[in-house]
């Protein structure tokens, strides 16, 4: 496995690690099946259309497959593998698929494995003929010395992220987030939803109070007489706190307040300015929250609205 977790040999004998830090794994032929071909396209993308004919007679039906390829030399690297085979022999060991950042292949190492590479106690790895491959052991010499594969320093670039193995367009790092966001937004929505039905029960509770104490308003005739009776005077004292409070946003250092009246009739108000825009600006808005407005002199402006 090299000295370092960032980087992860991947083959059947490996042993359990603990680990929280995010992994780059390198599979082994034992977890991928490699095809190279001679093909007259341009773009990886117009191969990787082809690639899943190629292995019609190379792969198991009962599997789902991905396919990476990149260009090596004169020549297409196709490859095949099972992600869900993968992740979870990777969980059997010990690392969790939100763990895992890329999935590098070791025919890209092929360079490095003229000599063979121990896999533990039945397996070894090889380049021959510039294509990695699996040995039994029991072929090779038991005086053998293996190979050391240096994976901290070894060069790799046709990685390929694992969500993009699973045709996702946001990281599986970030999907775990979003789900646990959206978990977590669902139990405040709960527990919001227990408290609006707790208020709504607290304020049935009042209202069946109050109309113990005052029968007469068990009728629903009499309450909607009360409410005719109130609503418009609610609504005329809305449109007073309104109007009011749209007049003293239009005061500013530029402009003063000369007069203010406010009755059941109209709310009125008189504003002086020295500055033209001004001027202009203080109709303008005045307008727009349906004032009437009237100029008076030079300096003043009326804004009216009657009730």
């Amino acid at each position: 496995m090299g000295n370092s977790n960032r980087r992860l040999l991947v083959h059947r004998d490996m042993e359990s690690i603990t680990t929280i830090d995010s992994v780059d794994i390198i599979l082994t032929p034992q977890f991928y099946t490699f095809l190279r071909e001679e093909l007259g396209v341009r773009f990886s993308y117009q191969a990787k259309q082809i690639a899943p004919s190629l292995f019609d007679d190379y792969l198991d039906n009962s599997k789902e497959y991905q396919f990476h390829v990149y260009k090596c030399e004169d020549y297409w690297c196709f490859f095949a593998y099972c992600v869900d085979e993968i992740t979870t022999f990777l969980e059997s060991r010990g690392v969790k698929i939100h763990q895992i950042s890329k999935i590098f292949f070791a025919q890209e190492l092929s360079a490095y494995m003229s000599d063979a590479i121990d896999l533990g106690s039945t397996s070894a790895m090889q380049s021959i003929d510039g294509i990695v491959t699996i040995l039994p052991k029991r072929l090779i010499n038991l005086d053998y010395k293996y190979a050391h594969l240096d994976l901290k320093n070894a060069p790799l670039k046709n990685g390929i992220a694992l969500s993009s193995s699973y045709g996702s367009f946001i990281s599986l790092k970030e999907t775990i987030i979003i789900t646990s966001l959206l978990l977590i937004l669902g139990v405040i929505s709960i527990v919001e939803g227990s408290r609006i039905k707790s208020s709504i029960r607290d304020s049935l509770e009042k209202e069946e109070m109050l109309l113990d104490k005052n029968p007469r308003l068990s009728s629903s005739l009499v309450r909607k007489s009360i409410l005719g009776e109130y609503e418009p005077i609610d609504r005329v004292e809305r449109v007073k706190r309104d109007s009011v409070e749209q007049i003293s946003k239009l005061l500013s250092a530029k402009s003063r307040l000369k007069e203010l009246v406010v009755d059941d009739k109209k709310v009125s108000a008189i504003i002086e300015t020295d500055n033209s825009m001004v001027m202009k600006q203080i109709k303008r808005e005045a307008i727009k929250k349906e004032f009437k407005t009237k100029k008076e002199g030079s300096k003043k402006i009326r804004m009216e609205k009657i009730l």
